[in-house]
């Protein structure tokens, strides 16, 4: 029997594994208590307005729009950039990509803040979904690997 030579060097040195980081998972209480903060910061000057303006209806539509345009951007802006929302901040945590601690950038806080709709179709059971899954994601969270840590 003889011995076999080694294997030869691979190109571009040794392969370490990265390591993995290191999270400490929000629980489901402290992402409903973000999510009511940041419903009253984007509702409240809506009902003030609203109440404002209520004789004229042109102006409640226009209202409207301007509010769901401003949700979207209030999300998409501070979830992108820093991961937190002022609601977030408050309860301590922030949405990071599963695989590294980063920021999620634009584009995919964009897709999770539209991905929220598909956590309220089945009767808002994927919102419910963090209170039994090993790593306390939503369906949103889920569709664009994503989680929510404790900041």
């Amino acid at each position: 029997m003889t011995d076999l030579p080694p294997p030869p060097p691979s190109f571009g040195g040794p392969v370490f594994d990265s390591p993995q980081p290191t999270y400490h998972l929000s629980g489901w209480w402290r992402r409903v208590g973000a999510w009511f903060l940041d419903y009253l910061i984007v509702s409240v000057p809506l009902w003030v307005a609203a109440v404002a303006f209520q004789s004229n209806s042109s102006a409640i539509a226009g209202l409207y729009l301007i509010w769901i345009l401003g949700v979207v951007a209030y999300h998409v802006l501070m979830i992108g950039s820093t991961g937190q929302t002022v609601g977030k901040m408050a309860a301590g945590v922030k949405v990071v990509r599963d695989a590294s601690p980063a920021p999620v950038g634009y584009g995919l806080a964009t897709g999770r803040f539209f991905a929220t709709f598909l956590s309220s179709l089945p009767c808002y059971l994927g919102y419910l979904w963090p209170l039994w899954d090993d790593k306390n994601q939503t369906f949103h969270d889920k569709i664009c690997s994503t989680l929510v840590v404790r900041a």
